[in-house]
């Protein structure tokens, strides 16, 4: 029907002769128009009776639709299974690994108490007495008879002893068994053992043994009684104690976990024996078919997995291992310091047998519902698949012409609103057909005067557009000429601000270069002062040098009085001495004391001599320094003329530079209002920039729409033909149909 109708609506144009103007064809549009609905005719019989392809009918759909949560509904069932085995399968786990943990540590009590038991024992000072043989024999037999009794009643209470052996190189031994064969050379033999060997190198610690062949000679006692030994030495002495653990007891141990029959289940001694559950020595097969596990077969002790666990820093553990073709959950648990482990093997198969039921299950139910929505998505397609054929039989029909077919439908769901409301679209469609009818020649008419209005407007459109396009061009060039001035202000601009800032570095550069000047004025000043007093310091060193050497003319002065002292007592020691010696043996005397001034005014002499040259190489010192000290003088007054030259050039350097500041910063004050004519013209430019731009932009948009109003005008004009030519074709369309 939609291409139908498209096609009453093509354009068709020709070329008038006369006026060389293209017209509408209303013949060759007819012509047109019954074409194209009599191949659309011909495209509805086809498509009623061509068959819609099986994937996209409704059908498949719907089905597909069922089968979607049917899906969901599977992996539901996956997951739910998983989560179950999981969930199943780490219960299971958590559960044999705590009645496994729960029975090592109830067996570890035992060895424990075993273990207490025997230090009571060693610390009986009774019984160290008696195995050490010291004493009366009446007293001996008394104490053995006593301590014979006590082992027989802690054998009795204590659920995990088997039999209790004190054994000794210096007494009869105690027992509890009436099967002891003790040979004499016991000890010898015993020594030689490992177990013996490992005792004797630590006397002091309990050695745990599984079985021993010499020992059960001796003991008189079979493996199948008991299950480990506990052997240690009394201290300080060749004596022994031996305790045996029950087998019985740790067969009931481990028969109450009611392990499954289909794993293994046992404790390991520390030399390898293995004590396994009762129900589960006879021979069976495992999973993989396999020959019979009997007990000449160890089941843990060569497998790598537990010679991992017997190194392993945890005391438990559990994981699943490859044993004999098979996956097994093996699990074991250190009794205490024994060295002794229970362990158990459990088939995966058996764990996962729960899971497997949950599987099948799902399986089954999931089966069950995909059957159920096939049918139910088959019985539902089928119904709506008869109504919508119906439906498109009746549309087919009114496709046609014919409004007057009737939709009718038994159902009683959303398809027959569906009905209802198409039923009543054909009464409405009825209705507005007849309207049509009666206004087709009235929209001919109105048509026929659009198309001469539209006419005129299209010539009057087009000269404004042209008169706009003028105007647009002229605002474009002047847009362009304001912003090539705007460019070379712009570059103006930069080149001021260049000038300025170089300004201002000049400006920044005498401030500092004053700045220097007046610290160099105020230095040289310091400089000056320091030198005038240097003249002044060296002037009084002078003075200080020449007083010195006037001093040193004095100190001459008074060794030249010492010295003729010297000569004057020298003469009066000659004298004394010519006067003792005419005095004879009287005047002794006074020829030593004449002796002695003599030789005293000799000494003074020579000293004075020794002070002169001193004196006189002072003399020498103080003159050359009084020279130099005058030179320095001299030196310094130079000086001082040529700082205070200094000082003077530095005042003048300062004049100048501050006259240089006073230009920079009239030179600066006129750049900064340059840049402010600079920034005002930039300003006023951009302006007009920009209401040139907004201009040529109005313009534009006026062009634009001048443009547009032409197209519309054209596009008016079309239409209006194509409107004064589909009236027509309306008119006689309306008459096809059956109201």
């Amino acid at each position: 029907m939609k291409r139908m109708v498209e096609g009453l609506w093509g354009k068709i144009k020709k070329l008038d002769k006369k006026t060389g103007e293209e017209k509408w064809d209303e013949k060759e549009t007819k012509l047109r128009a019954a074409k194209e609905r009599s191949q659309e005719e011909k495209r509805e019989i086809l498509l009623g009776i061509s068959k819609v392809k099986f994937f996209s009918t409704l059908k498949f759909k719907l089905i597909a639709s069922f089968f979607i949560p049917i899906a969901f509904i599977i992996i539901l069932g996956i997951v739910s299974f998983h989560k179950a085995s999981s969930g199943i399968e780490g219960n299971y786990e958590m559960a044999t690994a705590n009645s496994i943990n729960m029975a090592s540590e109830f067996i570890r009590f035992g060895f424990d108490n075993v273990a207490a038991t025997s230090s009571q024992y060693l610390s009986d000072t009774s019984i160290t007495t008696y195995l050490r043989n010291n004493g009366d024999n009446l007293t001996l037999q008394n104490t053995r008879k006593t301590v014979s009794n006590s082992l027989a009643a802690k054998k009795v209470s204590d659920e995990f002893i088997q039999n209790i052996f004190m054994i000794s190189d210096a007494s009869l031994p105690i027992y509890t068994t009436s099967k002891l064969t003790l040979e004499d050379a016991f000890f010898k033999g015993f020594n030689e053992n490992d177990i013996g060997k490992y005792l004797g190198q630590n006397r002091t610690k309990i050695a745990w043994d599984g079985q021993d062949a010499y020992l059960d000679e001796i003991l008189g006692t079979s493996p199948e009684d008991y299950s480990q030994r506990l052997v240690r030495y009394f201290p300080g002495m060749d004596a022994i104690l031996i305790i045996e653990i029950k087998a019985d007891t740790i067969n009931k141990i481990l028969a109450d976990l009611s392990f499954d029959k289909a794993g293994f289940l046992g404790v390991v001694t520390p030399d390898g024996r293995e004590i396994i559950d009762i129900s589960q020595k006879e021979g069976k097969e495992n999973n993989t078919g396999d020959a019979a596990v009997t007990d000449s077969q160890p089941i843990f002790t060569g497998e790598a997995f537990y010679q991992e666990a017997l190194v392993a820093d945890d005391d438990r553990n559990s994981g699943y291992v490859d044993y004999r073709g098979s996956q097994y959950l093996f699990m074991y648990s250190k009794i205490g310091d024994t060295g002794s482990m229970l362990c158990a093997l459990m088939p995966k198969s058996t764990i996962t047998s729960q899971a497997d039921e949950i599987k099948q299950i799902t399986v089954i139910i999931v089966i069950v519902a995909c059957i159920l929505a096939m049918i139910t998505a088959a019985l539902l397609s089928m119904g709506i698949d008869r109504t919508i054929r119906g439906i498109n039989s009746k549309l087919r029909q009114a496709a046609k012409g014919d409004l007057t077919v009737e939709f009718i439908s038994k159902r009683k769901d959303e398809f027959h609103i569906l009905i209802d409301e198409i039923q009543t679209t054909f009464r409405n469609m009825k209705v507005l057909i007849q309207h049509v009818k009666q206004m087709s020649s009235e929209v001919s008419d109105s048509s026929s005067n659009v198309s001469k209005t539209s006419e005129q407007f299209l010539k009057s459109t087009g000269e404004i557009s042209g008169a706009m396009h003028e105007i647009e061009q002229g605002i474009y060039q002047q847009a362009k000429d304001a912003e090539e001035c705007l460019i070379q202000m712009d570059n103006l601009s930069r080149k001021i601000e260049l000038v300025g800032e170089n300004t201002k570095e000049i400006g920044q550069i005498a401030d500092n270069t004053k700045k220097r000047v007046i610290e160099g004025t105020v230095i040289t000043d310091q400089l000056n002062q320091q030198t005038t007093s240097t003249i002044s310091i060296t002037i009084g060193i002078v003075n200080e040098i020449e007083k010195l050497a006037a001093k040193s003319t004095s100190i001459n002065k008074i060794i030249n009085v010492i010295n003729d002292i010297a000569n004057q007592t020298n003469l009066l020691s000659l004298n004394a001495s010519i006067e003792a010696a005419r005095a004879g043996e009287h005047g002794k005397g006074f020829a030593v004391v004449a002796s002695e001034i003599r030789t005293l005014a000799e000494q003074s002499k020579s000293s004075v001599n020794d002070i002169q040259k001193i004196i006189g190489s002072i003399q020498e010192d103080t003159t050359n320094v009084a020279e130099t000290a005058r030179k320095a003088e001299k030196v310094l007054k130079l000086q001082e003329s040529a700082v205070k030259n200094t000082t003077d050039s530095y005042h003048d350097i300062n004049e100048s530079v501050e006259k240089l500041v006073v230009f920079l910063d009239y030179i600066a004050e006129n750049v900064n209002n340059i840049e402010e004519a600079r920034v005002s013209t930039l300003g006023a430019i951009e302006n007009i920039s920009a209401v040139l731009e907004e201009i040529a932009a109005s313009s534009n948009n006026v062009s634009m729409t001048s443009g547009d109003q032409l197209a519309s005008v054209e596009s008016l004009n079309e239409s209006a033909g194509r409107l004064n030519t589909n009236a027509d074709n309306l008119v006689s369309e309306v008459q096809r149909f059956k109201v």
